[in-house]
């Protein structure tokens, strides 16, 4: 290799060593001296420079000090919040009963999934971590590639036209599909998968209504949310129950306050507080008794109970975005109503339902109506009539609310005697003393009496003296 391109290697060396280090102060310094100096004294001081990058200066020992301790140094909370939340949540979570009724709710779209066998539904998908992706596709949620396309065929009927061959045949591929496709809902999960050896649990549907409190204020805030639809609601004959059902007993148990929403109900009382304070002592009317007012005041509130929108949130029915949009929906199986189809139509014609039956309307996995769902034991009990479904806790629950009632009322109204306050002096003058002194008299009496007999009879043995 020549001299020239030798030198010129070094000189490109020396360029990168330059772009590479920081310029300090001396450095800047002497940038102006080595432009009017002259190529030789350039080539000197560059060389010299470079020997000098070889040895390292205590100011060198005490940048690296610096920067050392400055990626050894724990970044700020602040910092460490924002990475942390920007990180995904995780997948595997089948306890998580937000998640998992997130994943239920990707089977909500009619386009995409049709009703399936308890099996195979959405709900056994939902509790594996699969997912509705696209028209009867299933995907993992974990990402692990997992995916299966669900196609059921229909059941037919010897009364569609089938004979009993054709019948029992397609019958068994049923039978076999679904065999085949329960199998997969474990084993179409990617190896290490955790969604394949552990899934959700049957108490992932069920509705927390143990609480009294707890099921009534959801109750309220549910049929404050459907009485803002306002003429949106079905008349009151439309609404179907189910056999057993009395709306009408469970409005008369119903809190105080219950159709008023609690900031209003404070104006409303406020009002007529100040209203009755302008009224002069002529003007004023007879006042009734506190049993009369309480009374004609329960009359009127439960003369104003929306029917309606009480039988739909007992069934676990809320208001859906705006009032305005007239639709209703269940928050456990993701079903919606359109009420406008049981509202007569503006032009006179008839509504498009005779009836709305507020339980069947339900998905027959839904926690409201199905007890077994709501049990959460995932199998038949042994005393099925114990078990009760979301509506019959909710209705319950308000049963319970109004027995606590009337007992702490019953024992703030029950009157209380003083013990230590003594019976009022009778003023009977010289006949009550002779009677005291008689009572007296006979009580001593008694009390000789039990002497004598718990005494015991000794002999009495004479004193002998020596004499």
């Amino acid at each position: 290799m020549s001299y020239a391109i030798e030198s010129k290697k070094r000189k490109f060396h020396r360029v990168l060593e330059s772009i590479s280090k920081p310029s300090t102060s001396e450095d800047a310094a002497k940038q102006p001296t080595s432009k009017l100096a002259p190529a030789a004294a350039r080539d000197r001081l560059s060389g010299d420079l470079s020997i000098k990058k070889v040895r390292v200066s205590s100011s060198d020992q005490s940048d690296f000090a610096s920067i050392r301790n400055s990626i050894l140094k724990p970044s700020p909370p602040s910092v460490r919040v924002s990475s942390t939340s920007s990180s995904k949540r995780p997948t595997f979570v089948p306890w998580d009963r937000e998640q998992f009724l997130a994943r239920l709710e990707t089977f909500r779209r009619v386009d995409r999934w049709t009703t399936k066998p308890s099996p195979i539904n959405e709900v056994q998908w939902a509790k594996r971590g699969w997912i509705c992706t696209d028209v009867m596709r299933v995907s993992c949620v974990s990402g692990c590639g997992g995916s299966v396309v669900v196609k059921v065929p229909d059941e037919i009927d010897e009364l569609d036209g089938y004979d009993v061959e054709k019948v029992q045949e397609r019958k068994q591929v049923r039978a076999k599909l679904v065999e085949e496709y329960e199998k997969l809902l474990k084993e179409a999960h990617g190896e290490n998968c955790p969604w394949r050896n552990k899934g959700c649990d049957a108490t992932i549907q069920h509705l927390p209504l143990a609480n009294p409190d707890t099921a009534i204020s959801g109750l309220r805030e549910r049929y404050l949310n459907l009485v803002k639809m306002g003429d949106k609601l079905p008349a009151d004959h439309i609404i179907q129950t189910p056999e057993g059902f009395d709306l009408e007993a469970l409005i008369k148990i119903l809190p105080e306050g219950w159709s008023t929403e609690p900031n209003k109900s404070v104006e409303t009382n406020a009002s007529k507080e100040n209203n009755a304070g302008y009224q002069g002592p002529a003007s004023q009317p007879s006042t009734p008794t506190p049993a009369a007012a309480n009374s004609t005041a329960l009359a009127d509130e439960l003369s104003s109970i929306n029917r309606a929108a009480l039988a739909l949130s007992i069934f676990g029915w809320n208001a859906i975005a705006d009032a305005d949009a007239g639709l209703v929906g269940c928050k456990a199986c993701f079903r919606r109503l359109g009420l406008w189809m049981y509202k007569p139509k503006e032009n006179g014609d008839l509504t498009v339902y005779s009836s709305l039956e507020v339980a069947t309307e339900h998905m027959d996995y839904c926690p409201w109506i199905d007890w077994l769902a709501q049990d959460g034991t995932g199998r038949a009990n042994e005393k099925p009539d114990e078990l009760r479904s979301g509506w019959e806790a909710v209705a319950e629950a308000l049963k319970v609310k109004h027995r606590r009632h009337i007992r702490s009322r019953a024992s703030m109204e029950t009157p209380r005697t003083d013990r230590t306050m003594s019976p009022p002096a009778s003023s009977g003058g010289e006949e009550d003393e002779e009677k005291k002194k008689k009572a007296d008299r006979e009580w001593w009496a008694r009390i000789r009496r039990m002497r004598q007999i718990l005494t015991p009879k000794t002999p009495h043995h004479k004193s002998t003296t020596s004499k």
